[in-house]
């Protein structure tokens, strides 16, 4: 009796173990689709990385050019203030009174970071 017992066990843990390697050599196999951005960084989604690049394009213009260029151009900052957009990159906000102060330029960043104005041809 304890043979068979012990063959018993025997095949199920064979029968296991061969399901088991066979799952995961089958799910190694498939290859999932990555979409890469023109930043260089990945999706899995077609849809993520087009918001991703549509979004890069017009938040880009915040690290891209000098400060002194923002002055001349101010049009370009889209409605952010020079003096927020360098708390942003460098300094923070420090308490929550300056969070409160700069209240209508995050209104705006957040209108800047709207994705429902995506253009057709980034949804291709």
């Amino acid at each position: 009796m304890s043979n068979l017992y012990f063959g018993l066990v025997f095949l199920v843990g064979l029968v296991a173990t061969g399901l088991l390697l066979a799952f995961i050599f089958s799910r190694s196999g498939t290859s999932k689709e990555v979409f890469q951005a023109i930043d260089g960084s990945t999706f899995s989604t077609k849809k993520a990385c087009n918001e991703y690049e549509f979004l890069y394009s017009k938040l880009r213009f915040l690290y891209e050019e000098a400060p002194t260029s923002y002055q001349r151009d101010k049009k370009k900052l889209q409605g952010l203030s020079l003096g927020f957009v360098k708390q942003i990159k460098s300094n923070g906000f420090k308490d929550p009174n300056a969070l409160i102060s700069n209240k209508e330029q995050f209104k705006k960043l957040v209108e800047l970071l709207d994705v429902s104005d995506m253009p057709n041809d980034y949804l291709e």
